[in-house]
Parts: structure tokens; sequence; C-alpha cells
């Protein structure tokens, strides 16, 4: 767990506000897919994680991306659970990141789409191709879920951050305060929005992994001067040295310099100092 002993450490975002992290610059550490199956993972990314704030010296909140049931994955082991509501009662942040993360919306009709939905992101975008009136009923499924379980969740992000026409307002219409896209933190209701470009690793082929550490490189040098950083992690990014060794030299240049948010804390600048884009923009 992403903790740290009060005495040795500089305050948290808590003590800083937004005052302080509008003046020196904020970031955030997200962790995506947390689930029973990768479970393991996930406490790998964040024991590297903690070792980071640790070496810097800071408490480091960590927004924690939840699936109910991953790919219409089983009931959910209690100690697990109780994991979640531990992490919660330590100051990080539960958001419910959809429902099942499986893509089983109608099939895409244009090439663009296809490659978006079905290579890019391995069909689990399952909000891409929703219509309003389906996406509600799975929010509105998830947040009922959380309820039952005991677990404090205001935000909604999407898997892959895709979310078909008419979704923002079914995530206003189920309650959520926030929710973000690849490169925007939203908050709801009102639409307002800060531009925050996302580090994001793609590990599931050599490949992937080259491309992911020289874009991420190469995004750090364009986006230094932004003042929200973004830090989107997955449960199996500890598990490739190369893919580690980058997000963890980039997570360590950022708690030197910026304040630690959680992505509700983000949404909160927003909402005070955003602009008001007009609506939700597609994919972005």
């Amino acid at each position: 767990m992403v903790t740290a002993g009060p005495s040795a450490l500089k305050a948290g975002p808590a003590a800083g506000g937004a005052a302080e992290a509008r003046a020196r610059g904020a970031v955030c550490v997200v962790l995506h897919d947390v689930c029973p199956s990768h479970w393991a993972a996930c406490r790998r990314v964040l024991a590297a994680a903690e070792a980071c704030a640790l070496d810097a010296g800071v408490r480091l909140p960590v927004t924690l991306l939840v699936v109910p049931h991953l790919h219409g994955g089983p009931a959910l082991p209690p100690d697990y659970l109780h994991w979640l509501r531990q992490m919660a009662v330590q100051g990080h942040e539960l958001v419910l990141h959809g429902l099942t993360h499986r893509d089983d919306g109608p099939p895409p009709r244009r090439v663009g789409a296809w490659l978006l939905r079905r290579h890019y992101t391995a069909g689990e975008g399952e909000f891409a191709a929703l219509p309003p009136s389906q996406a509600l009923q799975r929010m509105q499924a998830a947040r009922h879920w959380a309820r039952a379980h005991r677990l404090p969740m205001r935000g909604f992000v999407a898997p892959a951050w895709l979310m078909g026409p008419g979704s923002q307002g079914a995530a206003c219409e189920a309650g959520f305060r926030h929710t973000c896209t690849l490169n925007r933190v939203i908050a709801l209701p009102q639409g307002r929005s800060l531009h925050a470009p996302s580090f994001v690793f793609s590990t599931r082929s050599v490949w992937r992994r080259v491309l992911s550490v020289a874009w991420n490189r190469l995004l750090a040098w364009r986006v230094g001067v932004l003042p929200l950083q973004r830090l989107e992690l997955h449960p199996h990014d500890a598990d490739h040295p190369a893919v580690r060794r980058c997000w963890e030299g980039l997570l360590q240049q950022a708690l030197r310099h910026r304040t630690p948010l959680r992505l509700g804390e983000a949404a909160e600048l927003a909402r005070r100092h955003g602009q008001d884009v007009g609506g939700f923009v597609h994919q972005t």
C-alpha cells in the first residue's frame, strides 16, 4: 500500500490545497484495472510507487480504478474488498472503471473504429459504442455494486477512456462528480476541464513496450510545463524492467517539484480554473 509514516514526511495534498497545487504544479498517479485477478500485480505497482514517494519524502495518494466484474469475473474475495476499504480509509481514492471492462457494443463499421476498439484496446473499450441509455444502465449498476460493498466512489473513468456520444451526460445522470479522457480531467456536471495528457504504457508485446518508453520520454519533454501531469499505470507496469525504470523516473522527477493529487482533487482544480469545452470531446 502507498502509505508512509507522518512524522518523517512532508504534508500531503490536504495540507497544501489547491493553491499549492496551482503554484507548484500537480501530478496524479492513477492505477487502472484494479480487480481480484490483478490484485498481486497491482500491489507490486503500488509498492514501487511507494518507494518513489519515500525517496522524495512525500505522501502519495493514489487513485484506484476499480472494475466490479472484470470480463464478467466471479464474486469478489472478502479480503480483497477489505483491502479496498482500507485503501480508502488511508486516503487513497476509489473510482469506478466501467462494469465489466469488455466491449460488447455494436460492431464497428469503420476501419478507424475497428482499429481503435479491436487493436488499440484489445476489445476492452466497454463504453466506446454504447448508446446513452445502455451507458447509464451500466453506470448505475456499477454505482449500486459500489454502495452494496460500502466502497466510496464519486468518479467514473471509462475503460481505455473511450466514451460514446452522450456518455458524459449519462455519467452526470448517474451522479458521478468527475471523469477523464486520455488528455483531459473533467469536472461534472459542469463539464469544465483541464488539459492533462497522460503518461501511459502498453506492455502486451516487446514492440509496444519499446515504443511506450520512447513516447513517454518525448511526452515528458513536451508537457513538463503544464500545470497537471497524469501517470496512468496498469497492473503489469512493474513487471517489465525498462517500463518500470521509465515511469519510476517520471514519478520521482514529478514528486520533487509537484504536489501529488487524487483524480477527484484534480477535477476540483478543473471545476475552479478549467475551461468550458462546451460538451464532451470523444476519445480525447
